[in-house]
């Protein structure tokens, strides 16, 4: 998913752990001239739409305390 967001455009995916089955919510945030800002991810959790989500909300936190 990709959204735009106080300047910034984020990009979230989750991503399933082989080993372990739990699912990490993959994000990406970058500037206005498309450069990668920063990238990390959500803590793991056992449902892909958490894990989605978890990303989304931890993007939007990091753009916040910029």
């Amino acid at each position: 998913m990709k959204a735009d967001y106080k300047g910034y455009r984020i990009s979230t995916w989750p991503e399933q752990d082989n080993v372990t089955g739990l699912w990490n919510g993959r994000y990406r945030i970058l500037d206005d001239k498309e450069i990668v800002a920063y990238e990390s991810f959500a803590e793991p959790v056992h449902d892909e739409n958490e894990a989605h989500e978890a990303a989304n909300v931890e993007a939007r936190a990091w753009i916040d305390k910029q």
